[in-house]
């Protein structure tokens, strides 16, 4: 059995949609702590003098945690066409020492 497969396509694909799904999430969630936000303000709904702070500043930093959670799918996304960048060229090295 093979201790090595790599499908080039199938980890640049991978690395892509990782990419994409910080891209279209990170707005999302920067919506929704303006909603929440908004929500917490006098005239915004759910108004209690003394609670509503308090939740506004925890709302906003559980935001702050989860979209920097999200951000960093990035890194694994670099880190596998890393891996493919660096196979393709150890690939090309030995082939070309022959």
């Amino acid at each position: 059995m093979a201790n090595i497969n790599v499908d080039y396509e199938q980890v640049n694909s991978v690395a892509s949609l990782l990419n994409s799904a910080v891209t279209q999430t990170v707005p999302k969630l920067n919506g929704l702590k303006n909603e929440v936000t908004t929500l917490l303000t006098s005239d915004g709904g759910l108004w209690l003098q003394q609670s509503s702070p308090v939740l506004s500043r925890q709302y906003t930093d559980f935001n702050t945690s989860v979209t920097g959670a999200v951000n960093n799918i990035t890194s694994f996304a670099s880190q596998f066409n890393a891996i493919v960048t660096q196979l393709q060229t150890m690939d090309a090295a030995i082939a070309g020492s022959k």
